[in-house]
Order: structure tokens, then sequence, then C-alpha cells
């Protein structure tokens, strides 16, 4: 493995392994922009998105490859606003890293500027930036690089002072954030993007750098002390829309201002549609991602796009999923051309796949939704042939887990199965009530 890569990969495997380590911590403290409990969980499949797309190259892979592999699989499988916003960072970082020659050749001025121009593309993935999340750490990590520089600290003192600034400005989104203060936590993505600094630190400067530093505590009592129980407000889940629509779209065109003029039109489009907007652009993919209460609009604008991998869900399954409100540990995923669809199919529970051309369904995007409906067990409905065709190949790959492909030939089976799966009770078979809500469902067809 060349030299040149090696720190790189271990970095960006050891920020996915602590972001894995803390999961369900970061999901307990997640109260912006919703109390969805999954930010940790977004967090962490998006840094693995990454990582397998790394791990498919071969160890020769140069340095250059491994930060364009990284970027594209992390955008690629971003999950949530605050997966598409540490992709939009680390993808930053990176490239300017990676033409200042590498990360173990970076001196300490690439360091600080490449921490500025992730920081400045976190702040340009957002709608309606907010202070006190995740974009005050980046600002933050930014800053202290740039004062260490200013006093020509070498590299490892520089993102020394990077992590020490960062985790003050952590500390400080309690109190800047009207929701995290009112639960008395830590922002949980700006908790998320420290522990990425903190990696990157102890790949750059030793295990130990940071010992001795003053830690933050990510969730404060009154007495100063840490607790446990984190109060999530689920009476305002749907605050800013009921419904998370996310959809990968291709650039435009290859110039760097075509790709920002499309990225603040799309962030405009989706911003008229609802809130916790995030739009980033990366190696000729658009990613988008939204809450809204229009999700048949906000399906549309990637339609006109031309997405892809176009996924609706409402915000409550993510409570349901939390509270193992699951049938019998297991989820649904509702393969549909028809848009006017993902609302009703994900008010019932399903991982809506929308896929207005399925001659181009991916393999990707249907792994991806049945990642996002369970990972103990899953139920595909499709709503034609070519889909359930996906499907029924999927579920006979090895290593797809407890997948099951109903056999359908209609949207009609779809919205019988997944109507039939929202009224299972506890402890029947999902997948044996919806495959008899499929073979219930008979479909007229109009003679030739």
């Amino acid at each position: 493995m060349p030299a040149e890569s090696r720190e790189l990969r271990n970095w960006l495997a050891s920020g996915a392994l602590a972001v894995k380590r803390a999961r369900s911590r970061l999901d307990a403290i997640n109260v912006f922009p919703v109390p969805d409990s999954d930010t940790g969980t977004n967090l962490y499949l998006t840094l693995q998105e990454g990582n397998r797309a790394v791990a498919k190259l071969p160890a020769s892979a140069s340095h250059r490859e491994v930060v364009a592999a990284f970027a594209r699989g992390a955008l690629l499988g971003a999950r949530g606003n605050s997966g598409v916003i540490v992709s939009q960072y680390l993808a930053a970082f990176l490239t300017h890293v990676d033409k200042a020659g590498g990360l173990s050749n970076a001196k300490p001025v690439s360091i600080a500027t490449a921490l500025q121009e992730a920081s400045d593309a976190a702040y340009r993935a957002v709608g309606a930036p907010v202070g006190g999340t995740i974009l005050s750490v980046a600002e933050a990590a930014s800053r202290g690089a740039a004062d260490a520089v200013a006093i020509k600290a070498d590299r490892n003192a520089v993102i020394v002072a990077a992590v020490v600034s960062a985790r003050t400005a952590l500390r400080s989104t309690s109190d800047e954030l009207p929701a995290a203060r009112a639960a008395g936590v830590v922002d949980a993505g700006a908790a998320g993007l420290v522990l990425q600094l903190e990696m990157l630190a102890e790949t750059l400067a030793g295990a130990s750098v940071l010992e001795g530093l003053d830690d933050v505590e990510w969730e404060l009592a009154s007495t100063g002390k840490g607790v446990v129980a984190v109060p999530v407000h689920h009476e305002h889940r749907d605050a800013g829309g009921a419904y998370e629509v996310m959809f990968v779209t291709p650039a435009p065109e290859r110039s760097a201002h075509a790709t920002v003029a499309a990225d603040h039109e799309l962030t405009a489009a989706l911003a008229a549609l609802g809130d916790s907007v995030a739009v980033t652009a990366s190696h000729g993919l658009v990613h988008a991602h939204v809450h809204t209460n229009a999700p048949d609009q906000a399906v549309e604008e990637g339609i006109a796009r031309r997405a892809r991998q176009i996924l609706v869900s409402t915000i409550a399954l993510g409570h349901a999923r939390d509270s193992h409100d699951v049938r019998d540990g297991t989820g649904m995923v509702a393969l549909t051309s028809c848009p006017g669809l993902a609302a009703p199919l994900a008010d019932a529970g399903a991982i809506v796949l929308v896929v207005p051309d399925p001659t181009r369904l991916k393999r990707r995007e249907l792994r991806r939704a049945v990642r996002e409906a369970s990972a103990e067990g899953v139920v595909i409905a499709a709503g034609n042939e070519q889909l359930y065709g996906a499907a029924q190949e999927l579920a006979g790959r090895k290593g797809a887990g407890r997948v099951v492909a109903l056999q359908t030939q209609h949207e009609a089976h779809v919205i019988a199965a997944v109507a039939a799966g929202a009224m299972a009770t506890p402890g029947e078979p999902l997948a044996e009530v919806m495959r008899e809500a499929v073979e219930r469902c008979e479909v007229a067809r109009s003679s030739p």
C-alpha cells in the first residue's frame, strides 16, 4: 500500500469506527432539526458507504483514487441532514489535502486551508444555516487551525488546536441551540464531526495526542453531571415536514460555476417545500435532502433533474424503529414508478423507492432502501415485473440477509401488501401477512 494513502485510509476507517461506537449515544441526543433519534445511525451509514467504496480499491490505489472513491461513496450513501453535510465537509477537506500533496505530506497551512474549505462547503450544503450546530463546530475548527498557523505551529499542533476549538464550540451548542438547551444535550451532528476531527488528530499526531485535554460531556444535567435519559419531544416531530425525501441527480455540467448555480436553484426549490434542506455536489453528482409536507412535489423536483435513488419515508418511521415498533423486526420496502404513491405508502410505514425508469434501477439503490427499512429483515413489494425481478435478484444473493421479495406485478399489489403490513399485529409474520394480501388482490386488465 502506498505510504501516501496509508494514513488517509487509517483516518477514514477510524472515523467511521468512532461513530459506530458512539452511535447509540448520538441517536439518543438527537433533538435538532427534529428529534428523530437517528443522527448517529445516519452518520455511521454515510461513513460506512464511503469506506466500502474505498475497500473495493486495490491496495496500490493512489491517494487521489482513495479520495475520489470515499467522496463518491459517502455522497451516494449519505443519510439524513447530518450525513449529507458531513459527506460534503469531508469531500471538500480531502480534495484540498490531495491537491496539497496528500494527508501525509500536507503542510500546516494546507491543513488549515482544507478545514476552512470544508467549513465553507458545509455551510453551502445547508439551505438555512443555524448556529449552535455542526456548522458552528466546523467554523470553530477552521478558526482554531488558522490561529495556530498564525503563530507558526507545526502540523500536529494545528490539528490539535482545531480539535480544542471544535470541542469548545461543541459545548456551546447546548447554550446556542434552543432544542439542545431544553433537552440538556449538545448537538448530535456537531458531536459526530468532533469525533472525525479527533480521529484525524490521532492519525496524524499519535493515539495519545489528545490525552490531558478537556473533553466535553454530551449529556448535561443542571448539576453538570452526565445523564442517560434524554427527553425527546415527539409532539414536534413534524414541525418542518412529516416526510423525509432524499435523491441523487447528475450534476448538470462539468463547470464548477454551473454546478454551484444548479445547487442554489435546487436548494431554493426544496426550501419552498420544507426545511432541513441540504444539497451537496461532488464528483459529478448532486445529493438532496428535505423534510417536507409535500413529498410528491419534492419527488417531482428530483424527477425533473433526472434523479435516481429517490427515497421517501416518514419522520415518524424513525421513532417506530427506535421504539422497536417494527413488526417482528421486519421492515417494508415499496418500489414504485408512481410518484403520487410515495406519501401514502410512506404513511403506512414503508421505505419508498421511487423508480421513474425501472430499466435504470441499480442494485446499490435497492440495497440502500433495504438497509433504510431494517437491519433485521425486509419484505419488498414491487410495482411492476421489472422491479419485481430486481427485488427477486437481490433476495436471492448470498449475504443479502433476510430479504423477501413478494411476487407482485402491479402497483395495486404494492398498495395491498403495504396496507396489510401496516395493519399487522405484533407477533404476526409480516411477510406472510403481506403475501396473503397480494394473493387476494385481483387486478383488472383491459382487453386488447
